[in-house]
């Protein structure tokens, strides 16, 4: 692969680009398919691409081919020379410079005796702990990817990572009627003997065969919530999101100046995860992942621009992958629980689109009232409202426990001031 990219990228210096970037990608993949509580497929699949990245005179354009023969990428490139010089003029393209680096990790090789017997180890704890629970989709995979990537300025990247993964969604139905669909998923290392100790898989189905007897709310009320780690997810997820390119470069991030500043409670410490469980070592720009603590007790230590974006806005690039961890805390799941007086647990916030500056309003889903420190009725079309910026600043206590679902080690959150209705 890294011999052929380097000729690809020989073929393209050759037809007059200034710089480019070539990454080519293969990838083998065991997937074993249940649908509907019953395995359904057994499959292999291999898959091969090219991607590339052209700069003509600082104009810039890519293609991708899912083919490596020799007409198709004579093809590409004639189609690359064809459009650069219709796209506009940008100083601030660029390819990676001066990153090298050869890197292994995870399972190099299948075990396809360990994707059997773990879905039959769920289908059988799902038969006969939880029989009204559905598996309505479910994937077990192995997925090996080698990736070899170049560019002129002397930037030469290989990788093979190999993981395990699995994606879970389902609902229970039962004489009092049906929950909400939920979903948890991650990527794994090996694959244990109990498939429903890892991923919240067990705590889903649990959770969800309570959840068929639902409750309106009640009177409004201003109150806590108790965040389980997929929920969390949605909340990281929209800080990335405001640290990223789209919002540094349309000037829309609540985050635009403020570095160095306390964006969230002196609690919470966010730091990148590259050595996750299948997180390649380096990005799709060309760039080694370096550790980095995003979030330091509270305070933003930077934002998170691609190497265009931050050569468009004249700030630091950082090259943090797309993985995250939360620290722990010091704080148990049950006395997190414990301490809310009147409030919710909640598996999955659905806030669409937040505003800008972060406002929202919500329906929580798969979630469950809270009283007195206890968890009471499930919850039916409750909606929650505050803002996403301001829910980081009021986190109160970060649990003890963190669950691990590979790319992202999360703990559940307590964050209050949220309006219920």
């Amino acid at each position: 692969m890294l011999t052929q990219a380097k000729t690809i990228l020989s073929a393209l210096t050759r037809a007059g680009f200034d710089d480019a970037r070539v990454t080519i990608t293969e990838t083998d993949a065991n997937e074993l398919n249940i649908a509907h509580n019953h395995v359904s497929l057994m499959r292999t699949t291999q898959s091969q691409s090219l991607a590339v990245l052209v700069i003509q005179d600082s104009r810039r354009a890519t293609a991708s081919v899912s083919s490596l023969e020799d007409a198709v990428i004579e093809q590409m490139i004639a189609d690359l020379k064809r459009d650069v010089v219709t796209s506009p003029q940008d100083e601030a393209n660029a390819v990676a410079p001066n990153q090298m680096g050869s890197f292994e990790k995870g399972p190099q090789s299948v075990d396809r005796d360990a994707i059997a017997a773990s879905a039959k180890t769920l289908l059988e704890t799902r038969a006969e702990h939880y029989p009204t629970f559905q598996i309505e989709e479910c994937a077990i995979k192995h997925t090996l990817d080698k990736t070899a990537l170049v560019t002129t300025l002397d930037t030469e990247l290989t990788s093979s990572v190999g993981s395990y993964s699995v994606g879970m969604m389902g609902s229970s139905k039962d004489e009092h009627g049906s929950s909400s669909f939920n979903f948890t998923g991650g990527e794994l290392n090996a694959l244990p003997e109990r498939l429903t100790d890892v991923l919240e898989i067990e705590q889903l189905m649990a959770n969800s065969v309570q959840e068929t007897r639902t409750e309106m709310l009640g009177d409004k009320f201003t109150g806590e919530v108790v965040l389980m780690p997929m929920a969390v997810m949605d909340l990281i997820g929209w800080l990335i999101r405001q640290l990223g390119d789209g919002a540094l470069l349309s000037q829309t991030s609540v985050y635009q100046k403020a570095v160095g500043d306390m964006i969230a409670a002196p609690c919470l410490t966010l730091r990148n995860h590259p050595q996750g469980v299948d997180r390649v070592p380096f990005d799709g720009a060309g760039f080694v992942v370096k550790p980095i603590t995003l979030v330091d007790a509270g305070r933003l230590t930077c934002q998170l621009p691609s190497y265009y974006a931050s050569r468009k806005l004249g700030i630091p690039h950082t090259t943090a992958g797309d993985g995250w961890r939360i620290d722990a805390g010091d704080t148990s799941r049950a006395d997190m629980q414990a301490s809310v007086e009147r409030g919710a647990l909640v598996s999955r916030l659905s806030m669409g689109n937040p505003a800008p500056n972060g406002d929202f309003s919500g329906v929580i889903k798969n979630s469950f009232l809270l009283e007195n420190g206890k968890r009471t009725k499930a919850l039916s079309e409750t909606m929650i409202t505050g803002n996403v910026a301001q829910m980081l600043k009021d986190i109160q206590a970060i649990s003890a426990e963190v669950s691990d679902f590979g790319g992202y080690q999360l703990p559940w959150l307590k964050i209050s001031g949220l309006r219920f209705s």
